[in-house]
């Protein structure tokens, strides 16, 4: 049975699952290799950590992650991928729980990625920050 995907999209979704894969506390150093260092992040503004644009890889670690991981020991849980060429969403929830006061998060999540040359490129997540602002306020 022929599925008539093209390799590049089939490589960019294993890139992107990948990326997810490696979301996993422990494993977390091979997102640095599946990574352009030119890497662009878009989140919402409405994300009480890390919200905003982010450029270049050192960005993404200093200003973005470090406060979200600061804040919350969660994990991305992708449930579902659409790849089309050089983009793929990733539909999922982040899930896990606040730092301070172990609050509970479960938050639905979608992710555009753009993959091109063998790594990512761009992310534009969305997800629903209030949840996401619920669990920290009760932190």
């Amino acid at each position: 049975m022929s599925t008539n995907i093209p390799a590049d999209t089939e490589e960019n979704e294993k890139r992107v699952r990948a990326f997810y894969e490696a979301t996993v506390p422990g494993h977390r150093e091979a997102l640095r290799g599946l990574q352009a260092p030119h890497v662009v992040y878009d989140l919402p503004e409405g994300m009480p950590i890390g919200c905003g644009h982010f450029e270049g890889l050192q960005d993404v670690l200093e200003r973005f992650l470090t406060s979200f991981y600061g804040a919350l020991d969660v994990r991305f849980i992708a449930e579902e991928f659409i790849s089309a060429g050089e983009n793929v969403v990733a539909l999922g929830r982040i899930q896990g729980k606040t730092r301070k006061a172990a609050v509970p998060v479960d938050v639905p999540f979608a992710h555009v990625w753009t993959v091109r040359e063998g790594y990512l490129q761009r992310l534009r997540a969305f997800a629903d920050t209030a949840l996401l602002a619920h669990a920290l306020a009760k932190d």
